[in-house]
């Protein structure tokens, strides 16, 4: 049996991936934010979690191009939906499109008072803030002796990595990493997908999975494609 977290584990936990996305956000000066990056790794070590402090390594030893290259491939890649970081994109959806899973999402969100605003709700950065922000918020309940809004937070962190997140960012961090152009978040997905494993295991969670939406030989979509698919997205979440 897994021995229960400390709240230092757990908030080395949440520190981790507040981190991991903000680096894999469109800000790309965090990736060569030694800051940031030495946060990251503080919070890995802290939190004991050895397979995604390597992927920092190979991280480390990587040299990365310029800002304006980097900014550049963020939009080209990640923006423009060519490797889209949405959940909706990742997955099969249903005959109700993106929409119920949006609003779901969203839902999770909304019982703690936190919204994503400028962006869907399913964005890798947005889930894996989420996350965070419940890990921190259960940390925070045990300390001052709050056992129930405790168990709330850890509730809400088991259903969403079994619900969401657990179930796509495996497929999306491959897609990053057959790309060499995404060289420089490679190492970043890699370690978001360790977090999120490993957060799920200790938690005796088995995230649903759903096929890849995209296999490995779909292909690339075009600019002209990659715009279109994201104003259609667009739309879907205008009917939340």
């Amino acid at each position: 049996m897994r021995s229960a977290p400390t709240t230092a584990q757990l908030r080395a936990r949440s520190v981790a991936f507040a981190s991991v996305a903000r680096l894999l956000g469109p800000d790309t000066t965090s990736l060569t934010d030694r800051g940031v990056v030495g946060t990251l790794r503080l919070a890995l070590i802290a939190a004991e979690q050895d397979s995604a402090l390597s992927r920092m390594d190979a991280f480390a030893a990587f040299e990365l191009p310029s800002s304006e290259q980097l900014a550049g491939r963020w939009v080209r890649w990640f923006d423009l939906g060519r490797v889209a970081p949405y959940e909706g994109s990742n997955v099969v959806t249903t005959v109700a499109g993106v929409t119920p899973r949006l609003a779901d999402i969203a839902g999770f969100y909304r019982a703690f008072n936190t919204v994503v605003r400028d962006d869907r709700p399913d964005h890798i950065v947005a889930q894996l803030e989420f996350v965070a922000v419940t890990v921190l918020m259960e940390a925070e309940a045990i300390e001052r002796g709050d056992l129930d809004h405790a168990e709330i937070a850890a509730d809400a962190t088991r259903a969403f990595l079994r619900d969401h997140l657990g179930g796509w960012i495996d497929a999306w961090a491959a897609r990053v990493d057959e790309i060499a152009e995404l060289a420089p978040w490679a190492p970043i997905a890699a370690t978001a997908v360790d977090l999120v494993r490993s957060e799920a295991a200790i938690r005796n969670v088995i995230p649903l999975r759903t096929p890849a939406a995209l296999v490995a030989d779909a292909g690339i979509p075009s600019d002209d494609e990659a715009i279109t698919d994201c104003h259609d997205l667009a739309d879907e979440d205008l009917l939340l």
